[in-house]
């Protein structure tokens, strides 16, 4: 392995805009976004929260059938944003365990981030719940065009709740020179699969720009779609290490997605989940299609989750609403839940 002293340079850095600060802006009232057909509004949710069925279409006339909801936690101070690990669940079942542990009310679902589908499947991803590292994403290893291993070290999206209350998305290391506590950066580094050029070592607590992040919830993935209200899709895409080694996210072809976004006062909340595959004659959705959707809503930072076979959607009855025909067992997921 490299040595953990070793600095990357960031020469790309200046390709993405600095993380925003928020400060003390503030979102318009909700109101649905222009552009999509609504096809049903939940009911039963709430204060504060909106739950959408939609249709749109992308280019070729292609048909998109997606579910989203909108939490305000200025709005309602009492929702939760709770990011879960375990050795490996159904969306649903997530949810009912949540339920059945009678402490707050859940009232929706969605899949985390990346894993291998093992016996037990293993994350790929970050995820800490409650201030505490529950899963972090290792190194790779990669043959490349040699065929000899190749180690990398992607640095990727995450979205996380800060003790302020406010979100906050970034792109994220576990550095081992600091406990492998995860450091923010501000940008993917120097890794680009488009030129097969990669970082020869891991970055480490004194990469430039490396500063430690402390979310009290975060869940990663990647790639980043939206920064500071720009589509950074495609080229975090390939910054992140997600084409050859995405495990079959397939960035550019339209797939099922989920995705988490904020908007300008960092304190509303969008889920989305398109889905593809022809699952209600849905075609999917590009990564860069999918961060033009979550810019409708007003995101000004998003960050992509796993999504295929995994996207799922449970709503407040404990039920798939995206109309799945089967959940994948997954080691994290998103609980959104309402204090009691």
């Amino acid at each position: 392995m490299c040595s953990p002293d070793a600095v990357p340079t960031t020469t790309e850095a200046c390709k993405f805009p600095p993380p925003s600060t928020g400060g003390d802006l503030v979102d318009a009232p909700y109101e649905d976004p222009e552009g999509l057909t609504i096809t049903e509004r939940y009911e039963g949710y709430p204060k504060g929260v909106y739950v959408r069925s939609f249709e749109t279409t992308f280019p070729e006339n292609r048909k998109v059938v997606g579910y989203y909801a909108v939490l305000d936690f200025v709005e309602n101070p009492d929702l939760l944003f709770l990011p879960r690990f375990s050795t490996g669940k159904k969306p649903t079942k997530y949810f009912s365990d949540f339920l059945a542990e009678g402490t707050d009310r859940p009232f929706l679902a969605v899949n985390g981030g990346f894993f291998v589908m093992t016996a037990k499947p293993r994350s790929y991803c970050l995820l800490i719940s409650n201030g505490w590292l529950e899963s972090r994403p290792d190194p790779y290893e990669w043959t490349g065009p040699s065929s000899s291993p190749y180690q990398f070290f992607p640095v990727r999206g995450a979205i996380g709740r800060m003790a302020d209350g406010k979100f906050e998305t970034t792109w994220v290391y576990c550095v081992e020179d600091d406990a492998m506590r995860p450091y923010s950066f501000p940008s993917p580094l120097d890794n680009d699969e488009r030129t097969a050029t990669f970082m020869p070592a891991a970055p480490t607590s004194k990469t430039p720009g490396a500063k430690l992040w402390e979310p009290q919830q975060a869940i990663g993935a990647g790639p980043m779609l939206v920064m500071d209200s720009l589509n950074v899709a495609e080229d975090s895409y390939y910054r992140e290490v997600l084409h050859y080694m995405g495990q079959g996210i397939n960035g550019m072809g339209r797939r099922p997605r989920t995705a988490l976004g904020t908007t300008r006062s960092r304190q509303r909340l969008v889920l989305l989940v398109c889905n593809g595959d022809k699952v209600q004659g849905s075609a999917g959705v590009t990564l860069p299609e999918m961060g033009d959707l979550l810019l409708r809503f007003g995101c000004v930072m998003a960050v992509n989750l796993d999504g295929g076979g995994s996207s799922a959607f449970v709503g407040r009855e404990g039920t798939v609403l995206n109309g799945i025909s089967a959940e994948r067992t997954m080691p994290t997921a998103v609980i959104c839940a309402e204090k009691k």
